[in-house]
């Protein structure tokens, strides 16, 4: 029943004899995880402040609901949709909602009236599309999608693979008079959820006095990911060489990402509420991880990162500037199934081992040579607590400053660190 769903929707709505409502309200629909409704915040805040006199609907799927809640002030409801799509849900219970539901969802959006619809083509979008029945439906594709009712003018954007994702939702806002552009996602840190940081990093036993680099070896899909044991060269190196602390991070059900030799690490896997972690990455030195979401936290806060790419493109999702470092060597396989957490690669992940650890080191040793304060980014007391064991490599570390303005200097050959 799952795939004829929207087949069934989309006919009733382009049947069902109602008239839109007296409204001009635009809704925007982004129904993808976390790393997406990142992505869609720049436009959202240009639309509210082109057309301040516009209502304007947000709708995003329950998966990521909470998120797109600390963006409220950008919309004037936001209100939960969310497919009926293995790849959305994950087969999670709580994401599922019922064809009865939509529909009545949908109607409703329709009593209110809707002068814009701005999302995605495809068959969800023609389904809401032709039950709502807004003047316009702005979205990206390559062509006009069929079976949309006439009276209802279609603009696309064309697909472009290598424009910046949150730049590209930006450009939908041209046929509303809005010229706007992104080159960067935003994310704001509230002051109890750094305070809550800072008291985890302390009860871990983190030298809050020593760069803190974050390991993220997880994305969603096995097959962005690159070898755990390349990941664990990478930390025992920055430990060694360079003199930091190694957190790794992630979500439940990527414990098994953390190779048996880094131990004694810092594992904060499937431990840490992503805004508890969003506020360490503000006092952190660096990030490494694949293409996911953490990825886009990380540069969102402002957090310097190195990321390693194979099936999904890094012109098109990732971090712009110049603190941010992507590493692809060769392009994705004919056929690679890269947007399905279900799918199995079919070529031993040949395009993530295509990066070598030293490929990954010399884009490390290649960060902005200028001087990178940590306080900068955090006015929290940065003070050491003693420099306890946990999380270093015999006496690699520098020692407890003591709360002074004692300040110690660790040469990164390309980068620097002041605490």
């Amino acid at each position: 029943m799952g795939k004829w769903r929207y087949i069934l929707l989309d006919l009733a709505g382009r049947w069902w004899p109602g008239r839109r409502g007296p409204g001009n309200a635009i809704v925007v629909f982004s129904p993808g995880h976390l790393g997406d409704i990142l992505h869609v915040v720049p436009m959202l805040k240009a639309l509210r402040t082109g057309q301040p006199e516009k209502r304007i609907i947000w709708l995003v799927g329950p998966w990521s609901e909470a998120l797109a809640r600390r963006f409220d002030h950008f919309a004037d409801e936001i209100r939960v949709f969310g497919p009926n799509s293995p790849n959305l849900t994950r087969n999670s219970r709580n994401f599922r909602q019922n064809g009865w539901f939509q529909w009545k969802f949908a109607q409703n959006l329709r009593k209110t009236g809707v002068e814009t619809l701005i999302g995605p083509f495809g068959g969800v979008g023609r389904f809401l599309a032709n039950a709502i029945r807004p003047k316009r439906w702005i979205g990206i594709g390559d062509w006009r999608p069929p079976r949309v009712r006439p009276e209802i003018e279609t603009i696309v954007q064309p697909y472009e693979t290598d424009r910046y994702e949150a730049d590209a939702w930006c450009g939908l806002l041209k046929p509303l008079g809005i010229e706007a552009t992104a080159d960067r996602l935003e994310y704001e840190v509230k002051s109890d959820e750094k305070a809550a940081a800072e008291a985890f990093l302390r009860s871990e036993g983190v030298d809050l006095g020593v760069p803190l680099v974050l390991v993220a070896p997880g994305s969603g899909w096995s097959g962005k990911n690159w070898l755990p044991e390349r990941f664990a060269v990478i930390a025992n190196w920055l430990q060694v060489e360079k003199l930091v602390q190694i957190a790794w991070i992630g979500g439940k059900g990527e414990e098994k990402l953390v190779p048996p030799t880094q131990k004694d690490d810092f594992n904060w896997i499937g431990r840490t509420k992503l805004p508890i972690l969003a506020a360490i990455m503000e006092k952190s030195r660096l990030f490494i991880g694949n293409d996911g979401g953490l990825l886009h936290f990380a540069a969102a806060v402002g957090l310097p990162t190195v990321s390693i790419w194979g099936p999904t493109s890094p012109g098109k999702w990732g971090p712009r500037g110049p603190i941010h470092r992507q590493i692809r060597k060769v392009e994705r396989c004919e056929g690679c199934i890269y947007w399905d957490y279900r799918a199995t690669c079919l070529h031993d992940q040949a395009c993530m081992k295509a990066v070598s650890v030293e490929d990954v080191k010399e884009q490390i040793q290649e960060q902005p040579q200028e001087p990178v304060n940590i306080k900068s980014r955090d006015s929290a007391d940065m003070g050491g607590d003693g420099g306890r064991n946990r999380g270093k490599r015999g006496d690699n570390f520098v020692g407890d400053n003591g709360g002074t303005d004692k300040i110690n200097r660790i040469q990164f050959r390309g980068w620097k660190c002041l605490e």
